[in-house]
């Protein structure tokens, strides 16, 4: 398991749809097809504009982004009027979770409830929001939840157990869009860490521990032990939740079995190459009338807004990040990202 090295500092203005037509055909010559690269360019633009780093970084290093040629297509297993599982047969993790989001919201108009998950995936899905918010746009309580291999500790412990294991909700009602809560449930990142260990600087205090369970701030040793959960306990215990409804609930790999201890990069879900995500899509009019509902979540959250100078609501910087990028029209891009996305578009690149 290797890792990039930092992205470079200096930065270029590239507007928005000469990027987005870059990413996609960068896509397409790393070998996915039209549609995933497609849905793929949606999900990663969709970060990029709103200033979440779960966008185009992800291109910097093409065989990262864990392309199968072997893949094949989506399964739609254990299927209900409420409920199925998406076999992703290791197609990229954004194409099974849109898949997965499109029958929740399918089966929820019908319904006015569903509970849809992926399986089989071994890439990022990139920024839950994404998903979240198509869900809420369609006026349903949305829950979003991503597994992922190996790489956060409980307290107490000294391998990896969880994944960053992020969850969102979304939930309609203000005039701006949802309300989106975005979360990862570990206190530091994967390529957070690596950026520290690149720059030469030392991790914060209680993020990470070393392989023998010690705190750390050495991103070398970090990388070789486990993050830790934010929150101490709590944050362990939700951490624990999301992986028992996504990685046990949708049925990807679950951690543990025969092998050497878990580190960042190794253990079970890494060697399988199973990684989970859950979508639970919930009709407010199952307890109260929609405009009812969206009224007093929108005066709840003016009064929340309203309570003191420098309140921000969930969601609101990235809100105000997209407004902003749309109206300039352009992104200001890493120089060597950009660099790079160019030329694998115009195939200068060795995957």
């Amino acid at each position: 398991f290797s890792f990039p090295p930092l992205l470079c500092r200096m930065t270029t203005a590239v507007k928005i749809e000469e990027l987005e037509k870059l990413v996609f055909k960068a896509l397409k010559n790393i070998g996915y097809s039209d549609n995933d690269a497609t849905v793929m360019t949606r999900v990663m633009m969709h970060a990029e504009v709103h200033g979440n780093n779960q966008g185009i970084s992800k291109l910097y290093r093409p065989q990262d982004m864990g392309f199968n040629p072997k893949a094949g297509e989506l399964i739609f297993e254990n299927e209900s009027p409420q409920g199925v599982v998406v076999n992703g047969n290791q197609r990229s993790g954004m194409v099974a979770l849109s898949a997965a989001v499109e029958k929740a919201i399918t089966k929820a108009k019908a319904t006015k409830f569903a509970i849809c998950g992926t399986k089989n995936t071994y890439t990022s899905t990139g920024m839950l929001a994404y998903y979240a918010s198509t869900v809420a746009k369609e006026d349903f309580i949305a829950l979003v939840m991503a597994g992922s291999p190996e790489m956060v500790a409980p307290v107490g412990g000294k391998q990896a157990v969880f994944g960053t294991n992020a969850m969102c909700f979304a939930i309609p009602g203000p005039e701006s869009g949802p309300l989106i809560l975005d979360m990862a449930t570990a206190a530091a990142t994967l390529f957070g860490t690596i950026s520290y260990k690149a720059a030469g600087k030392q991790l914060p205090e209680g993020v990470a521990i070393d392989k023998d369970g010690n705190p750390t701030r050495d991103p070398t040793a970090a990388l070789a032990g486990a993050f830790q959960a934010f929150g101490s306990y709590k944050g362990a215990g939700l951490s624990l939740i999301v992986e028992l409804l996504t990685q046990v609930l949708s049925g990807g790999a679950i951690p543990g079995g025969e092998g050497p201890e878990a580190h960042v990069g190794t253990g079970r879900k890494w060697r399988e190459k199973n990684w989970a995500n859950t979508v639970i899509a919930i009709d407010p009019s199952l307890l109260m009338p929609l405009a009812e509902f969206k009224a007093r979540v929108a005066e709840v959250c003016t009064h929340v807004k309203g309570s003191g100078p420098r309140v921000t609501l969930p969601g609101e910087i990235e809100i105000q990040n997209r407004d902003k990028n749309l109206a300039a029209g352009a992104l200001n891009i890493s120089t060597g990202l950009f660099d790079n996305i160019r030329n694998l578009a115009n195939k200068k690149s060795k995957l």
